[in-house]
């Protein structure tokens, strides 16, 4: 009895080792002899006895589902299982089985005890994850038959902890099915032909729309903007100001000049009273007094429109104030805009590699990053012909993106997002392999 104790013991203690079902089913259909003698032992599994599978048997190292003794014993489950006493231990021999049964037991010359033992797990009321078949030709004991309803317990609660480790281990013997294979396949390729809307994503920028341009008016250094990021400007109010330095002394200059002008051409005036040669320089430095005149004028205008001040009413848009004050511009440069913030539109610079077919009209959707929960509905107005290298060095082409009608308060211009493009409409395996397939064909030139 000791040595019968000692046996179970070390068989439970391999249980509570096993790392993984492998390695607990090769255990209990190899290792249980120590405690009950058999000839053949095979492992069945599934949870409460639904859609089981032999999954192991003793002396081989992989089941043969082709093999007469395997198909037999699944038959033979079958059958317990469809009369509703699966779940508790029992002693079969060849005449308590089918007629076919009984006939081929007796054919694959097999031992005339068979013992069906379920593996009931406590934590799931009893139910049994499984059970175990023990063949041999001596009747099994009372001792034998409790022995094995003891091990059959700890057999099911290590298989039920290992599961809960393992989860989509049991979903695999399912899929081997032929006919559960085969729905699946069959249900995914119907899933994959399923038509659905192209869509990509792309960062996305607020933007005025229609802004007033306020670029430089002359070439010059800039001293000062005078306006912060997002200010409300009204129409005449100072926008930058250029250094006047330069502007000041060319000025001055040509006031001297005039004044010189017209100092000699009142000397020369008086004295042609007595020097009748002296008549004939008058128009000609006339035309230099109209001449330095003009000059001094221009110099002026110039002078005053160093001071930039705002044509319309906006808010002012711009980055870095401070980045502008000593930086050289030329006539023309873009200095800053005024915007009206009730116009906005989207900017979205659209990688190349994620670009797809769009057509003007195509709708948008628009998620900011300030509240990414309440999207923005869009649509395409136009897209760039050419791709343009953006800020982090990548070739997107830029598309402008009209924002629809709409009740509240636009959003606010500058800020940044994502925005969901949608094209036509593709089937579901287009979708989720349009880049793989990209890649595949550049990887092969073809």
């Amino acid at each position: 009895m000791s040595e019968t104790v000692a046996s179970l013991l070390g068989l439970e203690q391999q249980l509570r080792k096993a790392s993984d079902l492998a390695q607990l089913f090769y255990t209990l259909v190899n290792q249980m002899d120590s405690c009950v003698p058999y000839t053949q032992a095979l492992l069945l599994v599934g949870k409460n006895l639904q859609h089981t599978q032999i999954v192991a048997a003793s002396d081989i190292p992989t089941v043969d589902y082709t093999s007469p003794l395997i198909s037999w014993a699944e038959r033979l489950s079958k059958e317990l299982i469809a009369a509703g006493n699966a779940r508790q231990q029992q002693v079969i021999r060849p005449n308590d089985c089918s007629d076919e049964l009984s006939a081929e037991w007796k054919t694959l010359g097999l031992p005339s005890f068979l013992l069906w033992q379920p593996l009931p797990v406590e934590a799931l009321d009893n139910e049994p994850a499984g059970a175990l078949l023990l063949f041999r030709e001596k009747q099994f004991s009372k001792a034998e038959t409790g022995l094995c309803q003891h091990i059959g317990g700890s057999a099911g609660h290590a298989l039920f902890a290992l599961r809960r480790q393992q989860p989509l281990r049991g979903v695999i013997p399912h899929l081997k099915q032929r006919k559960v294979l085969f729905a699946a396949l069959f249900i995914i390729g119907l899933m994959l032909l399923m038509p659905v809307r192209l869509s990509t994503l792309a960062p996305v920028e607020v933007v005025a729309k229609n802004p007033y341009v306020v670029a430089s008016p002359l070439d010059g250094v800039v001293e000062k903007i005078e306006v912060t990021p997002n200010q409300l400007i009204n129409k005449g109010d100072l926008l930058a100001q250029l250094e006047t330095n330069q502007l000041k002394s060319e000025e001055s200059i040509a006031y001297q000049a005039l004044l010189v002008a017209k100092a000699e051409l009142k000397t020369v005036q008086q004295s042609s009273f007595m020097d009748p040669r002296q008549k004939a320089r008058i128009a000609e430095l006339q035309s230099q007094v109209k001449l330095k005149s003009i000059q001094w004028q221009y110099l002026g205008e110039r002078l005053s429109r160093a001071a930039i001040l705002s044509e319309i009413s906006g808010v002012a848009v711009l980055d870095d104030p401070g980045e502008w004050k000593g930086r050289p511009v030329k006539i023309g440069e873009r200095i800053l805009l005024v915007a009206d913030p009730a116009q906005v539109e989207f900017e979205v610079m659209l990688p190349v590699k994620d670009s797809i077919s769009l057509l003007p009209g195509t709708d948008v959707r628009i998620f900011l990053d300030n509240d990414p929960f309440n999207p923005w509905a869009a649509q395409l107005k136009h897209a760039a012909y050419q791709p343009r290298p953006t800020a982090d060095q990548q070739m997107a082409y830029k598309l402008v993106v009209s924002l629809n009608a709409h009740k509240g308060k636009p959003p606010r211009i500058g800020l940044h997002g994502t925005a969901k493009i949608y094209g036509e409409q593709v089937s579901l395996f287009f979708y989720l392999f349009r880049r793989p397939v990209t890649t595949f064909r550049q990887w092969l030139g073809w």
